[in-house]
């Protein structure tokens, strides 16, 4: 939800959308924030089980919200949304997820042209999943980067959306299906931290909103339940803490005027 899922999920989202290091401001080390597609394959792979990826997200098809604070939060959770529907191989999901990030996008001044949803719909039809996921991920570094010229705000808190729907869909199927070894793609405490700062970075104006407030105030516990040493599994009822934090804040956010 890369939270760059969208410099991500993303993430988990989710949340960056693209490869990338980061450096946290002031401090020497480097945080690696992986794309939500990237977290999800992985997922997948670690699981002794298949991931029931149609079952995890709402895919929910909203776009009339009525500030851009609650409008970027939620393109951050679509666009990961979107990444789940590639990796379910769901065509009705993912056209419904991309034209909800277009709409969601345009209010935000960062058109995407339909053209290129256009395209990627044509692919879906062939199946052609891998090229859907890479356009895709070309499609979302594209309205970053104008919303990282437009208004930095509205950057952050689609990264902070994108990153918040990739925990909540990886802590709910762990927390149904617990592999120790899957917990290795959220045990990322750095990254917390990091999205701390940028959240701590945002005008007085966004920190004031009220479901800016809500989610700010409960990134300290997220931390606190992935701040784990390398290499030991986060414990079950973590995630299962995890989930009920994301769940309730995902839906706020999903459900916000």
């Amino acid at each position: 939800m890369n939270i760059s899922i969208l410099r991500h999920i993303v993430a988990v989202a989710t949340i960056v959308f693209s490869i990338q290091t980061i450096s946290l401001a002031q401090i020497e080390t480097q945080v690696y924030v992986p794309p939500s597609a990237l977290v999800f394959h992985n997922l997948d792979s670690l699981s002794k089980a298949q991931v029931n990826w149609k079952s995890l997200p709402t895919f929910n098809k909203r776009s009339n919200y009525a500030n851009k604070y609650t409008i970027a939060l939620n393109l951050g959770t679509r666009i990961c949304d979107a990444f789940v529907a590639i990796q379910a191989k769901e065509q009705n999901k993912f056209a419904d997820m991309a034209t909800t990030v277009a709409s969601l996008s345009s209010k935000l001044n960062a058109n995407i042209e339909q053209s290129l949803n256009d395209k990627m719909f044509a692919l879906v039809k062939q199946g052609k999943w891998s090229e859907v996921r890479s356009m895709l991920d070309d499609q979302q570094n594209t309205v970053k980067e104008k919303l990282n010229r437009l208004d930095k705000d509205a950057a952050v808190l689609v990264t902070i959306g994108g990153w918040l729907e990739a925990l909540h869909v990886v802590t709910k199927s762990l927390s149904s299906n617990y592999v120790a070894d899957a917990t290795s793609v959220i045990r990322n405490p750095k990254l917390v931290e990091y999205l701390i700062g940028e959240m701590n970075g945002l005008t007085t104006q966004a920190k004031n909103n009220d479901l800016v407030k809500s989610i700010t105030a409960r990134l300290p516990e997220i931390k606190a339940l992935v701040n784990l040493e390398k290499g030991t599994p986060v414990p079950h009822e973590n995630i299962k803490k995890l989930f009920e934090i994301s769940s309730v804040l995902v839906k706020s956010v999903e459900g916000a005027k």
